[in-house]
């Protein structure tokens, strides 16, 4: 808002002036004025502390009567009690660091304000400014006027006055009305009117508007220097008409409307030919037998006493010539001869003739060599050749160009997966493009071996492996397989415990105790006591049944039910742009090359061998076979084979029998 600044040395007119811009910039203020007014500021966030961490609180500051007072409108996290948040005074409305606001915070939970205060010096308001304003033009003025208020005081005094622009030395309206009064003086007006202006616009009506070329410089001055000259003039030319005259008129105004009657121009032109050609000429030109000559019996129009060939009609057998002399055509022209119509025995040769320089033309078969130049109108059938280009039943040449590229379409070969067709209703060529048209060798698919690399890599990452790690070295390019090192403890009357390294062979020092138990985990669990080495039987539960997930861009499912086999339906996502394997060469050789390159000998195995059969195209898995030995209170070996079941022949000390049983209830041995 822009400053208006009024003060008791302002004249009046500044005072309008000023008062006309603060009322546009205020609008309507109605009632008294108090300095109560209150301004609110919403959505501020401030400026926390430097060690500050959370969300900023959002707060409402209100400005009333020059008193700040806060409201949390977000209450923020992170906050401590008598935690402050600074807002500026431009954000107030006021001038920063001298306006500024600072809300301390009193109350939170958890972080979260409750209850704030606020601090500061508020900027002044425009309701206190225009109070003071007001008090100056009412409480402490008296007005002169019937008005009680400036408002109504400065209205009164425009009516009284009007719309004036004052042309005087006067500075005020007394002074500039007691100027005119000093240069009117005291005058008697000799008019209807009793007023100057009045007496003036009385004076205007009956003379008029006029401009006066005398040396006078007032009505009566100027009149009277008009009879002067008037006497003279008359004195000069003599009242009676002079003795030389030879007129029936007897003062000269008589003889002046005579003559102008006898010289206007309807009266001469009735009786004249006039020479600057105004007027018609009636009746016939008779000229004399030998014509308008040069000395010739020729007739000859001409410009000048030396042109002798402008136009000239032979007196021997009326052929003209124009610009030269008669020849024998009947009508010869020297130059260029401009007609808006030419007409050869009658028929204009716009439709007798095929015009070379473009326009309108006849309809003439044309059957021999012909350069035509400029716009041309063929509205027969126009043939080239032997080739009908246009006809009057509505063969276009729009359609012979179709049908000329169109027939370049038709029963020609086309490969690689394109086809163009011609549609001549419409004509348009429409050319297709099909889908696995064409092929695709490995060398043209970029970087197709690391994306084979690295979907391979993605089915082996957020995928279930169980017994064994599988990881994707993307630098080398390489899958690494780990199988997990079990533990395998021995419980119950036998006891030992051994960790078998990547599926190599282990031993396991066993300790014979009293009554043990056999406990079983895993897919299987189960539990039985071995009374006194005796014989046992261990009634089996299988837990739940694994599930095989593979996500990615391949996709699918299986449970592996009771651990047996189950069969695994594979979803391969289709992106955006398909190509079949038939139509990428040696796909199928490739894949198995970039595949069986990641498990050559370079890469890394435990408790597992992994080759490539380059000529089957297999990957060939096998497990280490381990041998398990028992030893201590109970020795036995065997040998896993391809991680399969196997069966310990165990030696005790004392000669109890062991019986020892397979997942399904059956006795191995002894």
């Amino acid at each position: 808002m822009a400053i208006v600044n009024i003060t008791t040395a302002n004249t009046f007119n500044e005072w309008r002036i000023g008062t006309n811009e603060l009322g546009s910039q205020l609008g309507d203020v109605s009632s008294l004025v108090d300095n109560n007014a209150t301004t609110t500021f919403t959505g501020l966030t401030g400026i926390n502390a430097n060690d500050f961490v959370g969300t900023a609180a959002t707060f409402t500051v209100t400005n009333t009567a020059g008193t700040y007072s806060v409201a949390v409108t977000q209450a923020g996290t992170g906050y401590a009690d008598s935690d402050t948040v600074t807002i500026k005074g431009s954000s107030l409305g006021g001038v920063d660091t001298t306006n500024d606001a600072t809300i301390t915070v009193t109350g939170q939970t958890g972080g979260n304000i409750d209850t704030a205060t606020i601090s500061g010096t508020p900027a002044a308001t425009i309701a206190s400014e225009f109070k003071l304003v007001q008090d100056f033009v009412e409480t402490t003025q008296t007005l002169n006027t019937t008005a009680t208020t400036l408002a109504d005081a400065i209205n009164e005094h425009e009516s009284d006055l009007g719309t004036m622009s004052l042309t005087t030395t006067g500075t005020n309206v007394t002074a500039a009305i007691n100027e005119l009064d000093a240069k009117q003086g005291n005058d008697t007006l000799d008019t209807a009117s009793s007023t100057l202006t009045g007496a003036i616009n009385e004076h205007e009506s009956d003379i008029g508007n006029m401009s006066l070329n005398t040396t006078a410089n007032d009505l009566t001055a100027a009149i009277n220097e008009l009879k002067v000259t008037a006497d003279d003039a008359q004195a000069e030319i003599g009242g009676d008409m002079a003795d030389d005259y030879d007129g029936d008129d007897t003062n000269i105004i008589t003889a002046l409307n005579n003559l102008f009657a006898a010289s206007s121009v309807s009266t001469l032109n009735t009786e004249y030919v006039r020479r600057d050609g105004v007027g018609d000429l009636t009746g016939l030109l008779t000229l004399d037998d030998l014509g308008i000559s040069s000395g010739s019996d020729n007739m000859l129009i001409k410009t000048g006493a030396s042109d002798v060939t402008r136009i000239t009609v032979s007196a021997s057998n009326g052929n003209v010539g124009v610009g030269k002399a008669p020849g024998t055509y009947k009508f010869d022209v020297q130059g260029s001869a401009n007609a808006t119509t030419l007409r050869y025995s009658g028929e204009d040769t716009d439709t007798r003739y095929l015009r070379a320089g473009g326009g309108a033309g006849g309809i003439t078969a044309i059957s021999v060599g012909l350069d035509l130049q400029g716009a041309n109108t063929i509205s027969g059938d126009l043939t080239i050749g032997s080739e009908l280009v246009f006809d009057a039943d509505g063969y276009t040449f729009s359609e012979w160009s179709q049908d000329l590229v169109g027939a370049m379409f038709t029963g020609n070969t086309e490969s690689g997966g394109i086809g163009a067709v011609y549609d001549d209703s419409t004509g348009k060529i429409t050319m297709t493009i099909a889908n696995n048209a064409h092929s695709h060798t490995v060398s043209n698919i970029s970087d197709f071996t690391e994306e084979v690399q690295d979907t391979v890599g993605a089915m082996i990452s957020g995928n279930t492996e169980s017994g064994i790690s599988v990881t994707y070295d993307d630098t080398g390019g390489k899958l690494n397989f780990n199988v997990a090192d079990p533990t395998i403890s021995l419980t119950g009357p036998v006891t030992g415990s051994a960790t078998m390294t990547n599926l190599g062979n282990v031993s396991i020092a066993t300790t014979l105790t009293a009554d043990p138990t056999i406990t079983l985990t895993g897919a299987v669990t189960g539990t039985a006591t071995m009374t006194n080495l005796g014989n046992v039987s261990i009634a089996t539960t299988a837990t739940a049944d694994p599930t095989l997930t593979l996500d990615g861009d391949v996709s699918g499912t299986a449970t592996l039910t009771n651990l047996g086999d189950a069969t695994l339906t594979v979803t391969i996502a289709d992106d955006s742009h398909n190509h079949t394997t038939a139509n990428i060469d040696n796909f199928t050789e490739n894949v198995q090359d970039i595949v069986g390159d990641m498990v050559n000998p370079t890469n890394t195995e435990s408790g597992i061998s992994v080759t490539y059969d380059d000529t089957a195209g297999k990957l060939n898995f096998d497990v280490n076979d381990p041998t398990i030995t028992l030893t201590g209170a109970v020795t036995g070996t065997a040998t896993m084979t391809n991680l399969g079941s196997i069966s310990i022949a165990t030696t005790a000390a004392t000669a109890t029998v062991l019986n020892v049983y397979n997942v399904s209830g059956t006795r191995v041995f002894p």
